[in-house]
């Protein structure tokens, strides 16, 4: 099973809803390029190919997890 970290999780709840990478950055506190790196590390943990891809597993692994 896929483990995404609180960041993580927080993270692409904003790319999801809309956020553009540097508004998603400035409410992390985080430089724009740590936040291009941090969604491409989850990007590689979930297998996601494409923007439109993470928001495809991303929603999927949030249904997973709201159980738990």
């Amino acid at each position: 099973m896929i483990a995404l970290n609180q960041d993580e999780v927080r993270l692409l709840r904003l790319l999801v809803e809309g956020a553009s990478n540097s508004t998603a950055a400035k409410r992390q506190g985080i430089a724009l390029r740590t936040m291009e790196l941090h969604r491409q590390k989850v990007m590689k943990k979930l297998g996601a190919k494409s923007a439109a891809q993470l928001g495809y597993l991303f929603a999927r692994y949030e249904g997973e997890h709201a159980s738990q």
